[in-house]
């Protein structure tokens, strides 16, 4: 297992595990689509993972929406705003729920990995934030583990991914945020297993388009 080599070198090295670069497993430039097949046969549709044509600009990020959607009748269970940058932790600045969901931001914004960009395997990121309605929320995000090999129906050949969970602390993990749940991240692509409120089963990434010119 990749966490266990992680660990060997941390160990007997030379030099010091300084731990594993985070931002290379969120993916948000240029044109992406994502299709995901669920794991439970009876759910007979793709969930579409797309971002959004038009960022937006915060600071110094630019943040880009991922939008989820049925492959089947273009329903819209919600969006997701993200930042990412080397060297620095990724960030979630807001979120919707279903078609018409107001757009729920965070001040500050949950930061997914760790400020050094830079995470060990079970270490934890904790993010004290208050929504726009005025909520005060923890988020929890944890490195599980690192995957030595993560094969989906995708690309037979993926490797170097990492098991994180996200927690919004509410204690029922069928509700919240679509950035919520059990991920294995791939480098380069993002998400390649996912589950995530709303459903009991997994998502596989089955399909992926990107473009790096969004002109």
């Amino acid at each position: 297992m990749l966490a266990l080599l992680l660990l060997a070198c941390e160990q007997t090295g030379t030099q010091p595990f300084a731990g594993t670069k985070m931002s290379d497993y969120f993916a948000f430039e240029g044109e992406r689509t994502n299709e995901y097949n669920n794991e439970d046969t009876e759910v007979d549709y793709k969930l579409v993972v797309q971002k959004k044509s038009q960022t937006t600009q915060v600071d110094d990020r630019e943040v880009a929406t991922m939008e989820y959607t049925n492959g089947n009748t273009g329903e819209v269970f919600g969006s997701v705003q993200w930042s990412g940058i080397t060297s620095e932790a990724v960030y979630v600045h807001g979120y919707t729920l279903g078609a018409t969901g107001t757009l729920v931001t965070f001040d500050p914004p949950i930061s997914i990995t760790d400020d050094d960009d830079a995470m060990r395997v079970g270490d934890t990121v904790e993010t004290e934030t208050t929504d726009s309605d005025g909520n005060a929320h923890t988020y929890v995000s944890t490195l599980v583990e690192g995957v030595a090999t993560c094969p989906a129906t995708a690309n037979d050949d993926f490797a170097q991914c990492v098991h994180m969970t996200i927690d919004d602390g509410d204690g029922d993990a069928t509700t919240g945020p679509l950035f919520t749940g059990d991920f294995i991240f791939v480098a380069s692509w993002g998400a390649v297993f996912q589950t995530i409120p709303g459903w009991d089963t997994e998502w596989e990434l089955t399909n992926m388009e990107y473009n790096p010119s969004e002109e």
